[in-house]
């Protein structure tokens, strides 16, 4: 995990990071290949104001087909977060709606100004010219029996993708959910997508045979039966 970079040169910007989770809640932060203040793939574990939890819940059974988003209410830039410098800033809540690949998306605050804080970093990296992956490979996260996988950028086009999985899939250990480590789908490459945009998504199917990677140790094999999806972005992603 990168913890440390010069952001001299980044404006202070709004950051928004979509929710997962119920017993624990999770946020991912919303990238831009363009920008440089957002130019970072993070992954926090938040501690919110159980009201703001309480909110977010019900909001979210009240409509399945919205995400929601903490969104910083003072401008800000992200390294300090990443450093461990910051761990709270004053935040919102948003209800998210998109249509299509994200052509269309409106933001709703739900909730009044409150305090959001970082109880831990599980990623924080900043892009580079990093090649694309042979396949498609995610960020697997979570705590206690709730786990979520987020698609790993690194340059354009990619596209940003969130699912909560229907259960911790057997083999992944409390550790690998700490520390967001990263599974690969070996059977659907995402190896530049011959230079083109995704338009669709691309795990179509409920389950997917995947690996899991820890360090130097031999991958695992595990089998991702997915849930709901929490994110889905190629528009402002490859802006």
């Amino acid at each position: 995990m990168t913890t440390r970079h010069d952001h001299e040169h980044e404006d202070p910007s709004v950051h928004s990071f979509i929710l997962s989770g119920r017993d624990t809640v999770f946020g991912y932060h919303l990238a831009m290949f363009g920008m440089a203040e957002h130019r970072y793939q993070v992954v926090v574990e938040y501690d919110l104001p159980t009201d703001i939890v309480d909110i977010y819940l019900k909001d979210q059974a009240d409509r399945p087909a919205s995400w929601h988003a903490v969104r910083n209410t003072e401008d800000m830039v992200l390294p300090p977060i990443g450093d461990g410098s910051v761990t709270e800033y004053p935040a919102r809540l948003d209800r998210v709606t998109q249509t299509g690949n994200g052509e269309d998306r409106i933001w709703e605050p739900i909730s009044g100004g409150f305090t959001a804080r970082v109880e831990r970093v599980l990623n924080f990296r900043r892009f580079s010219e990093e090649p694309f992956p042979a396949h498609l490979t995610y960020l697997l996260y979570g705590q206690g029996k709730e786990a979520h996988i987020a698609h790993r950028l690194v340059q354009r086009p990619h596209f940003e993708q969130i699912f909560t999985l229907r259960q911790v899939p057997d083999g992944v250990k409390a550790d690998d959910l700490a520390n967001a480590v990263e599974i690969t789908i070996p059977s659907v490459p995402d190896n530049g997508h011959d230079g083109q945009p995704w338009t669709t998504r691309p795990l179509p199917d409920g389950s997917y045979p995947a690996m899991l990677h820890r360090g130097k140790a031999a991958p695992t094999p595990i089998t991702l039966d997915l849930g709901d999806e929490r994110w889905w972005n190629i528009t402002t992603l490859n802006a």
